[in-house]
């Protein structure tokens, strides 16, 4: 159950900071870069302190091969990300990204782990549900390829993660040295591709807000996945994210057909469910 809250707590809080992320971006207020590069500080921040106050880094050189891929398929993942988030619509992103858990789930089943015929009609469920949104065009499917393509490269850095953690290293020092990487990348691209000074954004207090949220939410989410089944940790953090992707995207950034979207997430839900049996 703490795994669960803690999933879908990270959910709604990361949402704030999409949220401030998209609207400033579309305004020209920030780049996707400096947005990524306040959002890998404060998470480092937190990190670090959760590090020095449990005593807790520990970082094997063991590790290295499987981290290394695992910090280039980030940053793949961290320009995407911020790519969807500015580009694709709330609701959109949200739906797309629900890809990850099963196609977790038909990962393992290839590499040896049963499915239990409660996940198999989950699975199903998922791509009945998908089927229905493309047909009757329910999301706006503009820029979808970023989404797309978080979902499935989610697969490969949740594996590597649970696997770094599991065998070599603690949350802590897996998640700061990660965000070292991408907190590098931002920061170069801000400054080289953006053209902007990345530091001098942390004089605001709207972008010092999106950091804290965003570094809360990680530290959420990444325990959630530590402390219990990543499967049901990750369905409980995309359905809570699923609605209130719906509710930001209708409310904030006047996204249409919000019933239509609400209906159809309850399928998917009951789908990310029937996942965790």
């Amino acid at each position: 159950m703490l795994s669960v809250a803690l999933a879908s707590l990270a959910s709604f809080i990361e949402e704030i900071s999409s949220s401030i992320i998209k609207f400033e971006a579309n305004h020209k207020k920030e780049s996707i870069y400096t947005a990524g590069f306040i959002n890998m500080l404060f998470g480092i921040f937190i990190f670090i302190l959760i590090a020095l106050f449990r005593n807790s880094f520990v970082f094997s050189l063991a590790s290295l091969p499987t981290f290394s891929i695992k910090a280039f398929l980030e940053i793949l993942q961290g320009w995407a990300t911020m790519n969807a988030i500015q580009k694709v619509d709330r609701s959109s992103y949200a739906f797309i990204r629900n890809l990850t858990i099963p196609l977790l789930l038909l990962t393992d089943y290839f590499i040896g782990f049963a499915i239990r015929p409660a996940q198999l009609a989950g699975v199903l469920i998922i791509f009945i549900i998908f089927g229905i949104i493309m047909f009757f065009h329910i999301i706006n499917f503009r820029s979808i390829g970023y989404s797309l393509f978080t979902a499935v490269n989610a697969v490969a850095t949740i594996s590597l993660f649970k696997y770094n953690i599991t065998n070599f290293n603690s949350v802590e020092g897996e998640q700061i040295l990660t965000s070292l990487v991408l907190l590098s990348y931002f920061f170069l691209a801000a400054k080289f591709i953006a053209k902007e000074n990345p530091l001098g954004f942390l004089t605001h207090r709207l972008f010092l807000g999106q950091g804290v949220f965003h570094g809360i939410a990680s530290i959420f989410a990444s325990y959630s996945v530590a402390l219990g089944n990543p499967g049901i940790a990750i369905a409980a953090g995309r359905a809570s994210a699923v609605l209130v992707g719906i509710v930001s995207g209708h409310n904030y950034f006047q996204e249409k057909k919000f019933g239509a979207k609400l209906l159809v997430s309850l399928g998917l839900i009951v789908g990310l469910v029937l996942l965790t049996r």
